[in-house]
């Protein structure tokens, strides 16, 4: 599964990152080993007090509380004299502690209250990569500017284009964070340059942050990537993946719909990609610059009936923000 193959390549990452790290952690410790040889007889010293407390006291040869001050002082002796030879010789006192990139779950990505912050990281951006979409950091529900849109009432609409884009915005943001009356999946339709792209980024950004897996591509792409693969023309383990996530992953963005070259071959691909995901249940957003009048025109009526009929329309309108921003 998509999401399995993101949690396996975690724990590859951090498997080696361990084990980058012990071999940090070996070679000062040898060449301390070599440069002071005292501080071996030190650790080795160290390991033996231990030992030595517990045969004292299973042996009746001190008492319990006796030998444990006894180790401690002597313990604290060796410390001591080991921080004096690592300073006299150059070296930081700190410098021989076991190395990690992540000091609060020792790099094992868990901590005692679960998953730590550095896992959600990595996992955020193995997501995002995965996700195939290059969401720019100002692409987010926090930077939704809504003063972009004119709150001059469209006389075609009735509304502003501001007012219009508010209700887009709660519906998006429910969407994302997959509340309970939040619609199963979006058609983003309306002309170039209204925010089609910059929504849908923005909920495949909370998706991930949600920790849940997306996929997006662009029609003209995604069918190029299915004839490409069932022609035996490109077999690569990148583009199995990509047609693995198509159906895999909990949303599926396809953007430009109506851009791309239409067959026979990429309607049925459309059919089966949309029919096998709402029998599925898993969420999808599709963008297109098609009125629904055009949609209905281009594509089969098997096709449109899935699309209109699973979809919530969302209409997009006003004048090109580009323009504006």
């Amino acid at each position: 599964m998509y999401e399995n193959v993101i949690f396996e390549d975690l724990s590859k990452e951090y498997a080696r990152i361990r084990e980058v790290n012990k071999r940090k952690h070996e070679k000062i410790v040898n060449e301390i080993y070599k440069n002071i040889p005292r501080i071996r007889e030190i650790d080795n010293e160290m390991q033996q007090l231990g030992h030595g407390v517990a045969a004292k006291i299973l042996s009746g040869a001190a008492e319990p509380h006796q030998a444990v001050d006894e180790m401690r002082r002597n313990m604290e002796a060796l410390v001591l004299e080991k921080k004096s030879l690592l300073l006299h010789h150059g070296y930081n006192p700190d410098c021989m502690k076991e190395v990690f990139d992540c000091e609060t779950c020792k790099d094992t990505g868990v901590t005692d209250t679960g998953r730590c912050a550095c896992y959600n990281k990595k996992l955020n951006f193995l997501m995002q990569k995965r996700s195939n979409i290059s969401i720019s950091e100002r692409n987010s529900f926090e930077n939704f500017d809504i003063s972009l849109f004119s709150d001059k009432p469209d006389a075609k609409y009735g509304i502003s284009p501001r007012e219009n884009m508010i209700s887009i915005y709660k519906l998006a943001l429910s969407f994302a964070n997959d509340e309970p009356q939040s619609p199963n999946n979006l058609l983003f339709y309306g002309a170039t340059g209204l925010g089609k792209t910059f929504t849908s980024d923005c909920i495949a950004k909370k998706y991930i942050q949600n920790g849940r897996t997306v996929f997006y591509m662009s029609a003209p792409k995604l069918f190029t990537t299915f004839e490409e693969y069932k022609f035996g023309r490109d077999t690569s383990d990148k583009t199995k993946s990509a047609i693995d996530s198509v159906s895999a992953s909990e949303l599926l963005i396809i953007d430009d719909l109506g851009t791309e070259f239409r067959t026979a071959y990429t309607d049925s691909i459309l059919f089966d990609i949309i029919n096998t995901r709402i029998i599925e249940e898993k969420k999808m957003i599709i963008s297109t610059n098609l009125s629904i009048k055009e949609l209905k025109h281009t594509y089969s009526e098997r096709i449109c009936s899935r699309i209109l009929g699973h979809f919530t329309e969302v209409l997009f309108f006003g004048d090109d923000i580009r323009l504006r921003s």
